[in-house]
């Protein structure tokens, strides 16, 4: 789980630094680095929303509400040049050779990842990070929504026995958009969201 992997990582991060003095009551809590704030400054950023979406991602016009799909098995270049028009200039390429699905490559946009195989885009996972707000279903469901509200625009299928956690899907088919929740419960918030291929360890 990407947010797992996050925490951990910082966590190391913050085990690196230099001790800072104790206070006087020796109950000083090391604190992790800051994120970094969302970037959204593409040259399409004020004219284009993001809408997440099981076949690929939707660019969706705030105007003319004109929408065109970015579909799994397009060109890693095609796919990456449509989200830096919106989502700014990528953070940062890498690539894994241990997923279940077989060596896969990844760009990172702040709080979404674009993932690829054999230079083909082939899916997306958007964490609970900065500028994780910018991307939403297109009934709304995004990042940090309840359980309880999700329930009121679809059907929420909990994966039974799931090694991520509180796994669930949206929709049915091969299209659907899978996701965790942070915890159990209808107040529960949604901490990720991704569909197709992902780098999942099961």
């Amino acid at each position: 789980m990407r947010t797992a992997m996050t925490l951990l990582l910082l966590a190391s991060l913050a085990a690196c630094k230099p001790a800072a003095d104790k206070a006087d009551d020796d109950t000083a809590v090391p604190t992790a680095p800051p994120m970094p704030e969302a970037k959204a400054d593409g040259p399409a950023a004020v004219t284009t929303a993001v809408s997440l979406d099981g076949e690929g991602l939707r660019f969706v016009g705030k105007a003319s509400g004109k929408v065109s799909l970015l579909a799994f098995g397009a060109p890693r270049a095609q796919a990456e040049e449509a989200l830096a028009r919106v989502a700014g200039k990528a953070d940062d390429r890498s690539s894994n050779e241990e997923c279940g699905a077989g060596t896969m490559e990844f760009t990172r946009f702040d709080a979404m990842t674009l993932n690829f195989q054999d230079g083909k885009f082939v899916g997306w996972f958007l964490g609970n990070e900065p500028g994780a707000s910018e991307y939403s279903t297109p009934s709304g469901i995004g990042v940090g929504t309840t359980r309880a509200k999700a329930k009121q625009s679809v059907s929420i299928m909990d994966v039974e026995d799931s090694t991520l956690g509180e796994e669930f899907s949206i929709g049915t088919g091969d299209h659907v958009i899978g996701g965790m929740f942070a915890e159990p419960g209808d107040a529960a918030k949604i901490d990720a969201l991704f569909a197709g291929d992902n780098c999942f360890f099961r």
